[in-house]
C-alpha cells in the first residue's frame, strides 16, 4: 500500500482543464476536507494524471436522479458548478481502486465535458464568492451563533464543543465553512448552497437549516417523551390489571371461565378449519384486552354474532305435496305456475335431499300476493320465514355488512335474518329487488350478484364477520314490478315467473274467501251479520278500483265492514250494502265507463297498453287540418312510439290508393295525432295498428267500430307482430265493457288454458293490417 502526501497549491495556479471526479450523495464546499472512494478506471486515471501535473481536480456532484437509476452515470447527470480540490492524500486498495483524501481550493463552473485519452475532464471557469462587508454580515452571524446556543442548552447540539468553537469565531468564511461541515444535507440542498453568489445569501441559507435542524430535534424529543410516557402507562394499566384480575379470582369474578365457555362452543361448532382459526385469535385478543375497553366490547358483540348464528342448523322441509297443496290453495287463489313450481321442487327434495335450493323471482303489479306467497309457500314446507325489503336501498354495507371498524357496525341484512330465523336453511323473500339504487358508497345490485349465486353463495363474505357463511341451503324468492330496471347479470340468476292481474271472476273469489273475513276479524263483527253480493263487489271492482290487484280492493271492503260496525254501535243496525246504496259509504263512483265513447267516431281508436300495474285502455285521436304535410306528434310520446306513427303515416301513403286516398291531400295537409292523459310519458310499439287505423280513418272518412280494442306493433310491409302483456291488455278491455280484442296471431299461445281471461270477450287474431282495417273501419257516413 503506497501512501503519497501532497501540498495544497495556491488558487492562481488553478489551471484551465481539470480532471473530474464525480461525487455521490455528497457535496463538496471549499475549505472541507472528505475521503472519497474511485473505483472508475478512467476517472483512476484522471486522478493519476492531476497527481503528476497540478494535483488539482474537479469535484462535480451526481444529481439524485442519476443515483437512483441503474447504470453507468452520464456527463448529462452531473451538475455544472462544483468544487476545485487538491488531492492531500491517495492510497491504492488491493481490490482495485483507490481512496483519496481531498480538500476544497474554492469552486468553479464546467464550460464543457472532454474526454481526453480516457480521461475525463473539463474546461472550468472559477467562481468567487461576492464579499460583503462585515456591518451587513454580523446579524446573520449572530443569528447563527443564537441557534447553536440554543441548541446546546436544549442538548441538540451536534458535537459537545460544536457551540464553543463556533463562539469563538468572528471569521464569515470560516464560520460558514464549520457549519457546513456538521449540517446533514441532501445533494440537491448541498448544490444549492454551493452555487450561492454572496456571503450574506450563504450565511442566511445556513441559518434557515440550522433552524431546520433544532426543530426536527424538537419533535424527535417530542415523540420519545411522548412514548415514554405510553410505556409508563402501559406498564402501569397492567400492574394495575394483574392486581384487578387477582381481585376478580378472590371475588369468583374472573373472565377465565368466559373465555373457556366460548372455546367449548367454537369446538362444538360445525365450522372450517380457517373459521375456527380466526374466531380462536378473536377470543385471545379479548383475553388479553381490557374488560371496559371500547375494543373488548367491540370483539365480545362479534363473538356474539358468531355464536348466535346457525352454523349447520337446518329446520326438516314438509315434503307432503298434498299438504303443500292444500296450504297454497287456502292462501291464494290461481297462480297456477307458481303452485305448480314449489309442489316440482318438493317432488324432487323427495327424491333427492341434498338437491339445491331454486331462486326464484315473482314479478306481476302490485298487489298481486307476491310477498304473501312467499310465507305461504315457507308455511307449506316448515320453513322458517324472513323478508328482506331492498326498496330504496342504496349502501352495499347493507348487503355485505359493515367493516367493525366502524362505530355502531353490524353484519348485513342477510346475516341478520340468518341470525333471527335460527336456521341455515329459512325461506327468504327479497321485496322490491328492482327498486334497488346505488349511489358513492357502493352498488347493492352488484353484492347481490354474490347472494344470489349457487355456485358463489355457499361461501357469501360479510365484511362483519370476516369469514365465510354457507347461504346456499337458503331458498330465495324475489319479488319485483319491473324486471327492466334489474341488471342483466343479476337477472340472469333468477328463475321468472310473471304473475298477470287478476279477472273480475278473481277478484270476487278472492274477496268472498279472504277480503271480507279478514276486514270482519278487524272490524270484531260477525261474518253472518254482514253480507256483500256478487254484483256488489264487482261494482266495487269496476266502479272504485279498476287495479290488477285486490289491495284497493281490500281498503274498501274494510270501509264498508266500518260503516257496517259504526251502525251497529250508533243505531244497533245491521247494513245490506247493495249496487244502489254503495255511493253513500264509499262515495261518487270513481270510474263511470272511464270515459269511453261508445259511439263509432272518426279518428279515434281504442288502443291497449301494458304498465307495471296492469292494462290500461289507450286513446289515440288523429284529426286532418289544411297545411304542408307536416306530423304532428303530442301527448308525451317516447321515441318508439313516434317511430310506430312514421311507420303507420308511410304504410298509409304508400296503399293510399288501395284506400281511395290522394295522395296530394298528404301534401296539402297537416296530420296531427295526439294520446290523451298528456301528462303521462307513453312509449312501446305495440299502438302500431292502432295509429294506424285512427290515421286511416281520418283520412278517409270512415268511423271506427268503438266496441273494438286492438293492440300490435306494425312494419312497413303492414305485418302485425308480437307484443308483451296480452293477458293485462285483454282484462283491461274486459273492465272498459268492450266486446272484441284484435291481436297479433303470434301471442295466440300466450292466452292457452286461459279461459277465464277470454269469457266474455271475442279475441281476434290477425296477421295483417289489412284484417284489422277490414273489421273496425265503418262505411263512410258522408254523401
Amino acid at each position: 500500500m503506497n501512501n503519497t502526501l501532497m501540498n495544497q497549491p495556491n488558487k492562481e495556479t488553478i489551471p484551465e482543464v481539470l480532471s473530474i471526479i464525480p461525487t455521490m450523495d455528497v457535496v463538496v464546499f471549499p475549505n472541507m476536507i472528505v475521503p472519497l472512494l474511485v473505483l472508475d478506471e478512467k476517472i483512476i486515471k484522471g486522478v493519476n494524471q492531476a497527481l503528476e501535473e497540478s494535483k488539482l481536480v474537479f469535484l462535480l456532484a451526481a444529481k439524485d436522479s442519476a443515483n437512483s437509476s441503474e447504470g453507468a452515470i452520464g456527463t448529462n447527470d452531473l451538475y455544472q458548478v462544483g468544487t476545485i480540490a487538491t488531492i492531500m492524500r491517495l492510497i491504492k486498495i488491493p481490490e482495485g481502486g483507490v481512496k483519496i483524501l481531498v480538500q476544497g481550493v474554492g469552486k468553479g463552473r464546467a464550460r464543457d465535458i472532454v474526454n481526453q485519452g480516457d480521461v475525463l475532464q473539463a474546461r472550468i471557469d472559477p467562481l468567487e464568492v461576492e464579499a460583503n462587508d462585515i456591518e451587513t454580515l454580523l446579524p446573520h452571524i449572530r443569528s447563527i451563533k443564537a441557534v447553536a446556543e440554543k441548541m446546546a442548552t436544549s442538548g441538540h447540539s451536534f458535537s459537545p464543543d460544536f457551540h464553543i468553537i463556533l463562539s469563538k469565531m468572528q471569521d464569515p468564511e470560516k464560520i460558514a465553512d464549520f457549519v457546513l461541515s456538521h449540517l446533514s444535507l441532501t445533494v440537491e440542498q448541498g448544490q444549492q448552497l454551493l452555487e450561492v453568489q454572496s456571503q450574506e445569501e450563504l450565511l442566511e441559507t445556513i441559518y434557515h437549516y440550522l433552524h431546520q435542524e433544532i426543530e426536527v430535534a424538537e419533535i424527535q424529543e417530542k415523540i420519545r417523551s411522548n412514548a415514554r410516557e405510553a410505556m409508563n402507562k402501559a406498564q402501569k394499566e397492567y400492574y394495575l390489571r394483574e392486581q384487578l384480575k387477582a381481585i376478580k379470582q378472590e371475588l369468583g369474578e374472573d373472565d377465565v371461565e368466559e373465555i373457556e365457555q366460548m372455546m367449548e362452543k367454537l369446538e362444538a361448532l360445525p365450522v372450517t378449519d380457517d373459521v375456527k382459526e380466526e374466531v380462536t385469535r378473536q377470543i385471545n385478543r379479548l383475553e388479553r384486552t381490557a374488560p371496559d375497553s371500547l375494543e373488548a366490547t367491540v370483539t365480545r358483540n362479534y363473538l356474539e354474532w358468531i355464536f348466535a348464528l346457525p352454523w349447520g342448523k337446518e329446520t326438516e322441509d314438509n315434503l307432503d305435496i298434498k299438504h303443500a297443496k292444500q296450504i297454497l290453495d287456502i292462501d291464494h287463489h290461481g297462480l297456477k305456475d307458481i303452485k305448480d313450481r314449489i309442489l316440482d321442487f318438493i317432488s324432487v327434495r323427495n327424491l333427492k335431499q341434498d338437491g339445491y335450493a331454486p331462486i326464484l323471482c315473482f314479478v306481476g303489479p302490485p298487489g298481486t300476493g307476491k310477498t304473501s306467497l312467499g310465507k305461504s309457500i315457507a308455511k307449506s314446507l316448515g320453513r322458517a320465514y324472513s323478508r328482506i325489503s331492498l326498496g330504496g336501498v342504496k349502501d352495499e354495507a347493507e348487503i355485505r355488512g359493515h367493516r367493525r371498524t366502524y362505530v355502531g357496525a353490524m353484519p348485513g341484512r342477510f346475516i341478520q335474518a340468518m341470525r333471527k330465523t335460527e336456521s341455515a336453511n329459512p325461506l327468504v323473500v327479497i321485496d322490491e329487488l328492482d327498486k334497488l339504487g346505488s349511489d358513492f358508497r357502493g352498488d347493492p345490485s352488484a353484492a347481490m350478484l354474490e347472494v344470489l349465486d349457487p355456485q358463489q353463495n355457499n361461501t357469501f363474505y360479510d365484511n362483519y364477520l370476516g369469514v365465510p357463511f354457507d347461504l346456499s341451503r337458503i331458498m330465495f324468492i324475489a319479488t319485483a314490478n319491473n324486471l327492466d330496471t334489474i341488471p342483466g347479470p343479476l337477472r340472469d340468476r333468477l328463475e321468472i315467473i310473471e304473475l298477470s292481474g287478476y279477472t273480475i271472476e278473481e277478484k270476487v273469489h278472492i274477496a268472498k274467501k279472504h277480503l271480507i273475513s279478514k276486514a270482519v276479524e278487524d272490524t270484531g263483527l260477525d261474518r253472518e251479520k254482514i253480507s256483500l253480493s256478487d254484483d256488489v263487489i264487482k261494482d266495487i271492482a269496476n266502479s272504485y278500483t279498476r287495479e290488477s290487484g285486490v289491495r284497493q280492493l281490500e281498503r274498501l271492503v274494510r270501509k264498508l265492514c266500518s260503516k257496517a260496525a259504526r251502525s251497529l254501535v250508533e243505531d244497533n243496525e245491521h247494513i245490506t250494502f247493495t249496487s244502489e246504496n254503495i255511493e253513500d259509504y264509499l262515495g261518487s263512483r270513481v270510474f263511470v265507463d272511464e270515459g269511453l265513447d261508445s259511439k263509432d267516431q272518426i279518428g279515434i281508436s281504442n288502443g291497449l297498453a301494458w304498465t307495471s300495474y296492469g292494462g290500461e285502455i289507450l286513446q289515440i285521436e288523429a284529426v286532418l287540418m289544411p297545411g304542408v304535410g307536416k306530423l304532428m306528434l303530442t301527448g308525451q310520446l317516447g321515441d318508439v312510439m313516434k317511430e310506430s306513427a312514421q311507420a303507420a303515416v308511410s304504410y298509409a301513403r304508400s296503399h293510399a290508393d288501395r284506400f281511395g286516398i290522394d295522395l296530394e291531400s298528404f301534401k296539402k295537409n297537416d296530420l296531427h295525432i295526439h294520446v290523451p292523459a298528456g301528462a303521462i310519458p307513453k312509449d312501446g310499439p305495440s299502438a302500431g295498428i292502432t295509429m294506424l287505423t285512427a290515421i286511416l280513418s281520418t283520412l278517409t272518412k270512415r268511423p271506427i267500430n268503438a266496441q273494438y280494442a286492438m293492440t300490435g306493433e306494425l312494419n312497413l310491409r303492414g305485418d302485425v307482430m308480437r307484443i308483451g302483456g296480452l293477458k293485462e291488455k285483454v282484462l283491461a278491455a274486459k273492465r272498459n265493457k268492450l266486446g272484441h280484442v284484435i291481436a297479433p296471431m303470434k301471442n295466440k299461445p300466450d292466452l292457452k288454458d286461459m279461459e277465464d281471461v277470454t269469457d266474455g270477450i271475442e279475441i281476434i287474431w290477425v296477421e295483417h293490417a289489412d284484417e284489422v282495417l277490414n273489421r273496425v273501419l265503418e262505411p263512410s257516413k258522408e254523401k
